[in-house]
């Protein structure tokens, strides 16, 4: 799995292009065009794709399989029902993963959504959440 951080980039499809001279360096199938699905989550012809934002930095996973990332600050206000920012930030990543959004019904209702969720703490003051994706994981600043 790869895992692209940009500082600079506003689009999913900006940090895809800056992805994409990484990749093509690597010798590794390129994101290309993205695609949006009824729902408007990215997808891309040569991997599962998420994409996620926050507070100036926005992250790209790529995958074999199919993928979800959230980051969100650490101090995010969440509903009470989910208990914690990295519950919050594993649900939204699970819910990415499935392409299913996320639901109201969920959120009410709350719950433990961190199993097999991976987190990386690698942005300071901030929490990613991945879920899915490949076992090995390379993060790239683009």
């Amino acid at each position: 799995m790869l895992i692209f951080v940009s500082t600079s980039c506003k689009t999913t499809e900006e940090i895809a292009a800056k992805a994409d001279v990484v990749l093509a360096a690597a010798g590794k199938p390129l994101v290309g065009r993205v695609d949006r699905t009824e729902k408007g989550a990215p997808t891309c012809k040569n991997y599962g794709i998420s994409a996620t934002h926050t507070d100036g930095v926005i992250l790209l996973a790529l995958a074999d399989v199919p993928v979800g990332i959230d980051v969100e600050r650490a101090d995010r206000k969440v509903p009470d029902s989910m208990r914690s920012v990295y519950n919050w930030t594993a649900y939204e990543a699970k819910r990415k993963m499935t392409g299913e959004g996320i639901s109201l019904a969920d959120v009410r209702k709350g719950g433990d959504y961190t199993d097999g969720v991976r987190f990386h703490s690698f942005l300071e003051g901030k929490v990613v959440a991945v879920a899915g994706g490949d076992d090995d994981v390379v993060a790239a600043w683009v």
